[in-house]
């Protein structure tokens, strides 16, 4: 379930988050991502949105990666 959430948060940062239970952190960089696009699509803010994108585009590959596997449960 790891890679799979590490492999959609390369595509769409935010989702694979919420893939792996973090909830909080996955809706805070859904809204960051949908701020630096908002920014970037400005024009005045390419010089914030940009970055803010990339930082949040890590931060959510991070969080995937360093997810606990849940064990699974057996009979």
């Amino acid at each position: 379930m790891k890679v799979a959430a590490i492999i959609i948060n390369i595509f769409f940062p935010g989702i694979g988050t919420l893939i792996v239970g973090k909830v909080i952190q996955g809706i805070i960089q859904l809204i960051l991502i949908f701020v630096a696009v908002l920014l970037t699509l400005t024009g005045i803010g390419v010089i914030l949105g940009i970055p803010i994108y990339f930082i949040v585009w890590i931060w959510a590959i991070i969080s995937a990666a360093t997810a606990v596997d849940r064990p699974s449960q057996r009979r």
